[in-house]
């Protein structure tokens, strides 16, 4: 009975270390996911004011503005 149950508990502390490095893989992942997300959006937020700029700078030009 003894070696049964010292099996049993290799057996949880082997589960319990695939979920851990199951989970630390999820949490690389989705930070590397939100990361590039970030990326992307702050360009295309950098873009949108360049742009911007340069719009009011042609009206000004203009003399719409």
């Amino acid at each position: 009975m003894k070696k049964r149950g010292a099996i049993l508990v290799e057996e949880v502390l082997l589960l319990l270390v695939a979920i851990a490095l199951i989970s630390a893989f999820a949490l690389t992942v989705t930070g590397v996911v939100k990361g590039a997300v970030n990326e992307i959006l702050g360009f295309r937020n950098a873009t949108n004011n360049f742009l911007n700029g340069l719009l009011d700078a042609v009206k000004q030009l203009v003399g719409i503005s």
